[in-house]
């Protein structure tokens, strides 16, 4: 009897462990999206919950789970009672409920200081998950930059209360003083190559300015202006610098302006960019076979 009952959890360890064997191989696909974050509690609920469930919809098979990249959000956040994940501890619950494949996607739109922290907090655990992709950001090549301005033409197009058509179209940026600060000249060039010389780009933070914008407003008879945030999440600094400082500087030279007062996240078509992005990445690692 005794050896019976022996025999009976060997078997029931052994089969077990076969199928523990068989979830790693074929193991849970982990989905992080990373946003920078924000205290604007309207801009985030438009903006990061709203991708955050259209990609939880979108992919049902897979664990998504958040992190903010912004240790100062985080802080500012838990202050209120809302508690944000670190992009480490966003990683450690993905292990926790057993995903073994891992894609990455953060809504950053350039290569910059966040994303190098991201990439390397993602090194560390590498080793720990079967296949791995960490998406680039937004704006990474020049296609990125054509696909962006597309998606932006068609939000602007299919919105009636702006007349992008008929006005001298400004993106404006947040700005960086890291090296991926050169995205916002790329696209400036691209725009004008590419037919679109009455669109330009501008920084609040880093270059192009307001003031070289201004050069370039001139140089078109058109004094309707259209500022469009070039930001994922528009919040305060669409209030207070775009809405504010450069609205009221361009009207002080006399020019008619409109603010299109939502970020880059509440846009459909940004939204399903992202999707696709991330639907592409999951072919990929899902592929990956265990040695």
């Amino acid at each position: 009897m005794k050896k019976r009952n022996i025999l009976t959890i060997v078997i029931s360890l052994f089969c077990v462990a076969i199928s523990m064997a068989q979830n790693v191989e074929s193991g849970k696909t982990g989905i992080l999206l990373v946003h920078y974050g924000t205290s604007n509690d309207n801009s985030r609920t438009q903006t990061i919950d709203k991708l955050n469930t259209r990609v939880a919809e979108t992919f049902p098979d897979c664990a998504v789970v958040e992190a903010y990249s912004a240790p100062s959000v985080v802080r500012m956040l838990a202050k209120r009672g809302v508690r944000k994940l670190s992009i480490p501890q966003a990683l450690d619950s993905l292990k926790t409920i057993g995903c073994t494949k891992l894609v990455v996607q953060s809504t950053m739109l350039l290569d910059g200081v966040m994303t190098e922290i991201l990439k390397k907090e993602v090194g560390k655990v590498k080793k720990d998950f079967v296949a791995v992709s960490v998406v680039r950001p937004l704006l990474y090549s020049v296609d990125d930059c054509r696909t962006m301005i597309e998606m932006i033409c068609k939000s602007l197009i299919a919105d009636k209360s702006v007349d992008a058509k008929n006005s001298q179209v400004v993106l404006v940026g947040h700005g960086s003083d890291s090296p991926a600060n050169a995205m916002y000249s790329q696209i400036d060039y691209l725009l004008k190559a590419e037919g679109k010389p009455s669109w330009h780009v501008g920084t609040i933070e880093g270059f192009p300015t307001i003031d070289n914008v201004e050069k370039q407003l001139k140089s078109i008879k058109n004094k309707n202006v259209l500022l469009v945030p070039l930001l994922y999440i528009a919040g305060n600094h669409q209030k207070d610098d775009i809405d504010g400082v450069w609205k009221t500087q361009l009207q002080s030279k006399g020019y008619h302006v409109d603010v299109v007062g939502k970020g880059l996240g509440e846009m459909t078509e940004i939204q399903e960019m992202i999707i696709g992005k991330i639907a592409d990445q999951i072919k990929f690692v899902n592929s990956v076979k265990t040695k």
